[in-house]
């Protein structure tokens, strides 16, 4: 197995992660874009990519795991996370 040494496949590693950050942000586009759509579905192809990566350098017993565990674990929460306002409560 490749050890993360290569610098070919450092900057893959790399640029996956940079792409997967960049449709975290494209996916939290306003629903009344005509992309959200594609966007949304490019983010979850990419997320699945990081993880699958973060596996990958996990098996090449280096220590950059971690940043593609790091850039997946950021992409999930900020997938996923709410960031407008609260509504009122109604009594």
């Amino acid at each position: 197995m490749p050890t993360l040494a290569d610098p070919v496949l450092l900057w893959t590693l790399f640029a996956i992660q940079l792409v997967g950050l960049v449709s975290m942000v494209l996916a939290r586009m306003p629903h009344g874009t005509l992309l959200h759509g594609a966007c949304r579905s490019l983010f979850v192809g990419c997320l699945v990519v990081v993880g699958l990566a973060t596996v990958y350098a996990m098996g090449c017993y280096g220590s950059s795991w971690a940043w593609s565990g790091t850039v997946f674990s950021i992409m999930a929460v900020g997938g996923t996370a709410d960031f407008g306002r609260a509504a009122p409560a109604a009594f």
